[in-house]
């Protein structure tokens, strides 16, 4: 149905709190799997975070690029998901992770891996897979950017802070003139996923802005807790107000993907395209 990338702004406003909400309440049709890819290139976080170590760090990013150069990426890909949940009901797992880099160093390794992750992305995106990709604070742009520019759509995780607002008016720009580029799919495809913190809301961040918010949660420091610190989560946890917020935006978040591809695929946006593509 989708890939959905997440980005960030200085000052960490909670993308990976945010992905693994998303990735814990996403409705799954009969039949589709949903992955979360670890793709920031300042080094993942829920191995370390949400797991607290308890899964050992010998699947993710950084092995996928090593296998890449001997095996083909489709085929490296699969081992190095981690199951996040297990559904009793079925005999497999349903919410899968690609854990991120462990080093920042790292990264320069993937330079030739990001196209062929965003293709792959796109392509088991038809095999009954969602993905979820985790771009952090600097991910959008530079070699990673790639899966920003392929993804369906981009969701800037920010707060409704001076600060926050500010820093996003920068960084909008810059996606603006990247989506609109020859390799980008459209600035239509940025959107706003605001966490309620400050005085500004919805209405006010996108009067400021001119992107639209597509959903929202509340700003719930303590319950965020368990999904970037992996602290102590009790039975209450998933029908806490942060989840039950990140449940409501699946609805939100989904509609503004299918609206998307569904202008795309219309004929007079193809002659559009292939028109454009021809001026090239």
């Amino acid at each position: 149905m989708a890939v959905i990338a997440l980005a960030g702004l200085p000052g960490a406003p909670g993308v990976t709190s945010t992905a693994l909400a998303l990735l814990r309440t996403w409705p799954l049709e009969e039949g589709r799997r949903l992955v979360l890819a670890e793709c920031d290139p300042d080094g993942g976080a829920v191995l370390a975070g949400a797991l607290q170590g308890q899964v050992a760090a010998d699947r993710g990013l950084r092995n996928l690029a090593v296998s890449s150069r001997t095996q083909d990426l489709v085929t490296a890909f699969w081992p190095q998901l981690i199951a996040l949940e297990n559904d009793e009901k079925r005999s497999e797992r349903n919410r899968l992770l690609l854990p991120g880099l462990t080093s920042p160093d790292q990264a320069s390794s993937l330079t030739p891996v990001w196209g062929q992750l965003a293709d792959l992305f796109a392509g088991i995106d038809g095999h009954g897979h969602d993905v979820l990709v985790d771009l952090g604070r600097s991910g959008a742009f530079g070699p990673a950017g790639v899966l920003a520019l392929r993804a369906d759509t981009v969701l800037l995780v920010m707060r409704g802070t001076v600060r926050s607002v500010h820093a996003a008016a920068t960084r909008i720009q810059t996606l603006r003139a990247l989506m609109d580029g020859e390799s980008g799919r459209g600035s239509g495809a940025l959107g706003l996923l605001l966490i309620r913190q400050g005085p500004f809301g919805p209405r006010e961040v996108e009067t400021e802005l001119g992107v639209r918010v597509v959903a929202s949660l509340p700003y719930r420091p303590e319950e965020a807790a368990v999904l970037s610190d992996g602290a102590p989560e009790n039975a209450r946890f998933m029908t806490s107000k942060l989840m039950a917020a990140a449940r409501d935006a699946t609805s939100p978040v989904r509609q503004h993907v299918a609206t998307r591809r569904a202008r795309l695929s219309s004929p007079l946006q193809q002659r559009l395209l292939n028109g454009a593509a021809g001026a090239r």
